[in-house]
């Protein structure tokens, strides 16, 4: 049986930490804050509801030191903590693959830098839940999750990672074109989350409204512009159709998102949880290299960048 670490047990590593140990096909282990999360894990278990229910009855550690060594290291904290969360584990001996389902399109290379190459995968997942209280995860929307191998060949450690999440109930796919998924998502999450922090509405209600629908497809479009700069094609990833909203006029993309099934989804995205909970989102971390990027290739991401301009503002107060 394989041994699988999964570094930040909250909303989304924690869905996908019940819903693995749950499968009886691997012994996982989580790492996360000393605090009552972890205490609640260890003295009940992790408990999961939603879209599933069950109580996984995992291992959990609050201190990294205590994981030594494990087939699987599965990295989901957020982005602004990567360096910090990095230098703690990176002394962990990673016998088949390390694999992050961070958001953000340089996390990759981080693991690279910490683990080698060789011992790298990607992935990408497009899977909300939330921690309403300790122990306990609600697992609230499945789009897509994705691995695959940087260099985009076939892989038995890859089709093993997609085979044990699909046993999970996880939608999951092996990608020969990774990076292009992890862009994919990101073009359409940060504007979905720009809007979410400053409007505080949920995906349905951005999404549903045409002013906001509007400036959605403007941002897409924007940072669509970017992925472009640097050869990556988009495509359509889970609710995402990122490809499709590049085609035809602003009004035909449009008509496309409303009727989408984000503009049907009653998820909170990850940042206004963050924003509503007190706490500074992972924008910082997840846009700023991408605004960097642009200034660099001469890309213009104008209302990107304005709205991203209020967030950080907006942080400052907190």
């Amino acid at each position: 049986m394989k041994e699988i670490v999964i570094v930040g047990p909250g909303g989304l590593g924690g869905t996908f930490a019940a819903l693995l140990g749950l499968t009886g096909q691997c012994a996982v282990t989580v790492v996360g804050r000393p605090g009552a999360h972890i205490d609640a894990i260890r003295a009940s278990g992790l408990t999961i509801t939603g879209q599933k229910e069950g109580v996984a009855h995992i291992a959990a550690v609050d201190d990294p030191t205590a994981v030594t060594a494990c087939d699987a290291l599965i990295y989901v904290v957020k982005a602004q903590d990567t360096a910090a969360v990095l230098a703690a584990t990176a002394h962990i001996e990673v016998r088949d693959f390390a694999v992050s389902l961070q958001n953000g399109t340089v996390k990759d290379e981080s693991l690279v830098e910490a683990f080698g190459r060789d011992r790298v995968i990607g992935g990408v997942a497009v899977v909300a839940g939330e921690r309403p209280e300790p122990g306990r995860i609600t697992w609230t929307y499945d789009g897509v999750t994705q691995f695959g191998e940087l260099d985009g060949s076939p892989s038995a450690r890859v089709d093993y990672l997609v085979d044990l999440c699909n046993a999970a109930g996880l939608n999951t796919q092996a990608s020969a074109a990774i990076l292009a998924a992890t862009w994919t998502k990101m073009v359409g999450w940060i504007p979905i989350g720009l809007y979410a922090t400053l409007a505080r509405q949920n995906n349905a209600a951005i999404l549903s409204d045409p002013q906001m629908a509007t400036g959605y497809v403007g941002m897409v479009r924007e940072l669509s512009a970017l992925a472009r700069a640097r050869d990556i094609p988009l495509t359509n990833l889970g609710p995402y159709h990122i490809a499709a909203w590049n085609e035809g006029s602003e009004a035909e993309a449009i008509d496309k998102v409303m009727h989408s099934p984000l503009a049907g989804s009653q998820s909170t995205h990850s940042a206004c949880q963050d924003i509503l909970r007190g706490q500074p989102t992972e924008f910082s971390a997840c846009i700023g290299p991408m605004l960097e990027d642009a200034t660099a290739r001469g890309v213009a991401l104008p209302t990107v960048q304005a709205l991203y301009a209020a967030l950080m503002g907006l942080e400052r107060t907190l």
